[in-house]
């Protein structure tokens, strides 16, 4: 019996107790106003999973190293919605910036929040895109690389006197 147990431990450990996710291969069609459900209460498991994973997401590529201050942890300051939409299998979240427990401006940046895309198993996708046409999520384009032109150097300075206007004879 102890044999047993050990040869099942051991095929546990070495092929994985669980199966590894697959990569997402299906294309990702980002919910709109119609076609969007917000996930309601009691809220599935992989639902409240693939909010957790946001948030992390969020606070991990956050860019602003003050956003959270007065804040003890960021996740205070953080609120969020899931949705269902077309593609099937995801959950998408939208993580607001709500910082009214932690004082200070409850918004402190504008366009405050963000959408995930994530699976129930708290994969994250991908971040939402920019809304069409609207240009303050316009990247600006990149600054040539352009030196100023170089200046010849200077001549360097001859003996004093008046040696280079005379013939170089001495006459007194």
């Amino acid at each position: 019996m102890r044999g047993r147990v050990v040869a099942a431990g051991c095929i546990a450990v070495l092929a994985g107790c669980a199966a590894k996710p697959k990569a997402w291969t299906t294309p990702i069609e980002w919910p709109d106003e119609t076609s969007a459900t917000l996930v309601g209460q009691p809220m599935d498991a992989g639902a409240v999973v693939a909010a957790a994973s946001a948030v992390r997401e969020f606070i991990r590529t956050n860019p602003d190293p003050t956003l959270f201050q007065g804040c003890s942890s960021p996740e205070l300051g953080l609120a969020v919605s899931v949705f269902t939409g077309p593609t099937q299998g995801l959950y998408f979240v939208a993580v607001h910036q709500d910082f009214r427990r932690c004082g200070g401006p409850r918004i402190r940046m504008l366009d405050a929040w963000d959408a995930y895309a994530v699976t129930p198993q708290g994969e994250v996708l991908a971040k939402a895109p920019p809304p069409a046409g609207d240009a303050s999520f316009a990247v600006p384009p990149p600054v040539p690389d352009v030196q100023p032109p170089s200046t010849p150097p200077a001549p360097e300075p001859g003996p004093g006197g008046d040696a280079e206007r005379s013939s170089g004879t001495v006459t007194e």
